[in-house]
C-alpha cells in the first residue's frame, strides 16, 4: 500500500497576511463616515425633584404648588389659590391654551417659578417634553417631574 497524499497534509504554507487592501478600505471609509455624520445640538433640560420642604408653608408666603397633569385626553392645570383648568388635548390649539393658562398663572403669581409636571406611566416622552417647553416659554423655568399614582 502506498501512502498517497500524506505529505500534502504536513506541508506548511508560509506567507504573509496582506493588510494593505483592508487599510485602504478604512482610509476611504472613515472620512466618508465623518463627513456624512449628522451633528446634532444636544441640550439639557433642568428638572427638580419636588421637595417636602417646599410643600410646607412658612406662614408669610403661601406656596402655589402649581401642577400640570398630563392625561390621555386632557391637561389639568391646578394649584393652591388658582382655578382648576381642564384643557382638552384633542383641540387643535391645546398647546396654545395650555401656554395661555400658564401665562395667566405667571401674571397672577410673578414670584412663582416652579411647576410640577405630573404624568402617567404610559405618557409619551414627547408629550412630557412638549409640556416642559410650554411651561418654560410661559415663564416657569423650574420644572419638577412627578409620576401619577
Amino acid at each position: 500500500m502506498r501512502k498517497v497524499g500524506r505529505r500534502d497534509y504536513r506541508k506548511m504554507v508560509e506567507g504573509e497576511l496582506d493588510l494593505l487592501p483592508m487599510m485602504n478600505v478604512f482610509i476611504v471609509l472613515i472620512p466618508m463616515l465623518l463627513t456624512s455624520a449628522v451633528f446634532l445640538k444636544v441640550t439639557v433640560i433642568d428638572t427638580n425633584v419636588p421637595s417636602g420642604a417646599a410643600s410646607e408653608s412658612t406662614g408669610e408666603e403661601k406656596n402655589l404648588s402649581l401642577a400640570v397633569t398630563i392625561k390621555d385626553d386632557y391637561f389639568v392645570v391646578e394649584g393652591d389659590g388658582i382655578d382648576k383648568r381642564v384643557i382638552v388635548r384633542a383641540d387643535a390649539d391645546a398647546d396654545a391654551q395650555l401656554a395661555l393658562a400658564l401665562a395667566d398663572v405667571v401674571t397672577q403669581h410673578p414670584d412663582n417659578r416652579d411647576v410640577m409636571i405630573i404624568s402617567e406611566p404610559k405618557t409619551h416622552y414627547r408629550d412630557i417634553i412638549a409640556v416642559m417647553d410650554i411651561s418654560r416659554a410661559s415663564g416657569l423655568p423650574s420644572a419638577s417631574l412627578v409620576g401619577a399614582q
